[in-house]
């Protein structure tokens, strides 16, 4: 029994290696997607709490698949945590009623911004996460895929098996979008400069307005002052994750064994 439990021992100590081994090549390159991977899921689901386990899952299902996906892993790891997000969404109880923890979601991150003005302009920052709430989940997340985290329209189309249909999906839901933004900004920031929207605007006539904005030479060029609402979308701050759920994911070391038990 003793020569047996010699010779197991170093094959047990090369396994720990080999696993300690795989745990930093993983944590190297799924590391740095780490916190943009939680805002983008807890933006979708809405929620920490949900938010937490579907990332959670997402990371597990990486760690699985591991090192198969090669070394370029941000177009798998962001498009699996959308169905995964998604799928949690179509199944998730009603939660009327319950306490969530407020989530601070128009931030804007100071490196991103494509106007240094936006930064104080905390309406615009608002209006413009409360245009990107009102998209369905899967245009939003679809949306922010490309906008947010900067994966191309080949990319994700490649992943999700849409080749030659995301590139024109994306510029039709950032056309509506940005048009639906901006008008409300010519409306509420610009009604003086025309009195025939002026007129629409106390009317409260949203599809007259737009009409009105599309047709009219002076509202047109009114429009042109706007910074891209979509180029806003992707410069607000990354909420952030819960220290522990780091720290659980990225274990820098495979957990040991307890009396030859996991």
């Amino acid at each position: 029994m003793e020569a047996v439990a010699a010779a197991a021992a170093p094959v047990e100590g090369r396994e720990a290696r080999s696993l300690a081994g795989e745990r930093e090549a993983f944590n190297s390159l799924y590391r740095p997607h780490f916190e943009a991977v939680y805002d983008f899921v807890v933006r979708i689901v809405g929620e920490r709490e949900p938010a937490t386990k579907i990332v959670r899952r997402v990371f597990a299902l990486a760690w699985s698949t591991f090192p198969e996906q090669g070394n370029d892993v941000a177009a798998w790891l962001f498009t699996t945590a959308r169905i995964c997000a998604l799928d949690a969404l179509r199944y998730r109880r009603d939660r009327n009623g319950a306490d969530r923890e407020p989530l601070h979601l128009t931030r804007v991150n100071g490196d991103r911004v494509p106007d240094a003005t936006i930064v104080f302009d905390r309406a615009l920052a608002e209006l413009v996460w409360d245009a990107a709430s009102t998209l369905s989940r899967e245009d939003y997340s679809l949306f922010a895929l490309h906008v947010r985290h900067d994966l191309s329209p080949d990319a994700i189309g490649e992943q999700l098996g849409l080749n030659g249909r995301v590139s024109l999906r994306l510029a039709r839901t950032r056309e509506a979008f940005d048009e639906h933004v901006i008008f409300r900004l010519v409306a509420a920031r610009a009604r003086h400069t025309c009195g025939g929207l002026d007129v629409l605007v106390a009317r409260h006539d949203e599809h007259e307005l737009a009409k009105h904005i599309r047709r009219c030479t002076r509202c047109r060029e009114t429009t042109r002052a706007f910074v891209s609402p979509a180029a806003v979308l992707g410069s607000l701050a990354p909420v952030a994750p819960p220290p522990a759920l780091a720290r659980e994911i990225f274990k820098s070391r495979p957990r040991r064994r307890l009396f030859g038990i996991l």
